[in-house]
């Protein structure tokens, strides 16, 4: 019995966390288990993904809450180690670049387990980003690494993974390409506006000073005034623009369950985002986007002339905005894949657990 312990704590693993579970539990001869660290920890972001996405309750759930970020890494690796001390025979399933990944990979390595990192390679070059920190600890230490794209498993190739480096390397294809196919939208959703824009916000990096949260929220005031713009509000940002006493001239709707945010996306005619997941899911839809980051974590979007990037500057974002309709936008490529990620990661874990 092949045993897997899957770890994630927040959204986007939630979503790829659903259609891997789903497709390893066809397999009698594995054995599942959940670590939810409580990254996020409401029910609207967390409980409600579960319920929608047909994930078993986690098995174990840490309630890490409230931490900074050292602090949480630091709590959250003490917990995992504690937990993989007599877990000698499993694999684990780490997600992404967050916080909850790279403590499990730490505590992983230290206690002697199989190591398996999906969506590998990401690289900005910007060792600011706590992601990008993340994300190349957790490569480096991973006995499997899982490739979204074929620019993230040429990105690891140039760094010496699979040679060099005594690194399992594979080109999975993107769990969120799965999760897009497989999961359908939500009839429940009514936008009151025939043409919208759908917006997202909250990475750090935005919402770290009253500045820069208030250029976004300037931009977006000025797009709506022009078409509505409808943002499904994450609890951080909300909880930072109050805090900072911005006044939002747009639609606010509470966080959306995957099936909800789909049909979103579906019917929107924009898509201004710093989410790294909706960047993706514009792409899926055929939607233009404007990314609001610095550094992007799809180029090969931008290089599709599917989105543009913008800093957190509100007439940056404003004209970006309006060049969306002259952008020759190709969005016949397969970066991410077909949709059998985790069908690929399926076949490869039966010969590599073995």
């Amino acid at each position: 019995m092949n045993k897997i312990i899957h770890v994630v704590g927040n959204r986007p693993q939630f979503i790829k966390l659903a259609v891997m579970y789903n497709e390893l539990a066809k397999d009698n001869n594995i054995q599942q288990t959940i670590i939810h660290s409580g990254q996020h920890y409401s029910d609207d972001m967390s409980g409600l993904f579960f319920r929608d996405l047909n994930i078993p309750s986690p098995d174990v759930n840490f309630n890490l809450e409230g931490f900074s970020r050292n602090k949480f890494i630091g709590e959250a690796a003490d917990k995992f180690e504690n937990y993989f001390e007599y877990r000698k025979d499993d694999a684990v399933l780490v997600y992404g670049d967050t916080n909850t990944t790279l403590a499990a990979a730490m505590a992983a390595k230290k206690k002697g387990l199989r190591l398996l990192h999906f969506e590998a390679g990401v690289r900005t070059y910007d060792n600011k980003m706590p992601e990008e920190i993340n994300r190349i600890l957790t490569d480096r230490l991973s006995d499997v690494n899982y490739c979204c794209t074929q620019k993230n498993y040429q990105t690891m190739q140039q760094e010496g993974y699979g040679d060099k480096i005594a690194n399992d390397l594979q080109l999975s294809g993107d769990l969120m390409l799965d999760a897009f196919f497989k999961i359908e939208p939500s009839t429940k959703l009514i936008v009151p506006h025939k043409k919208y824009v759908a917006c997202t916000i909250h990475r750090e990096a935005n919402l770290s000073s009253a500045h820069i949260l208030q250029n976004i929220i300037h931009a977006l005031n000025k797009i709506h005034a022009s078409i509505p713009v409808v943002m499904p509000m994450h609890p951080h940002t909300k909880k930072k623009i109050e805090e900072y006493g911005i006044i939002c001239g747009f639609d606010i709707l509470p966080p959306l369950g995957y099936p909800e945010m789909k049909t979103l996306l579906s019917n929107t005619y924009a898509i201004i985002t710093d989410s790294g997941g909706m960047s993706r899911e514009a792409y899926f839809l055929r939607k233009k986007s404007v990314i609001i980051m610095d550094n992007v974590f799809w180029p090969e979007i931008l290089e599709s002339n599917c989105s543009l990037q913008s800093g957190a500057d509100t007439e940056m974002i404003s004209k970006n905005f309006n060049e969306l309709p002259a952008l020759n936008a190709d969005f016949t490529t397969a970066i991410f894949g077909t949709g059998n990620a985790a069908e690929n990661i399926h076949q490869h874990l039966n010969e590599y657990l073995r």
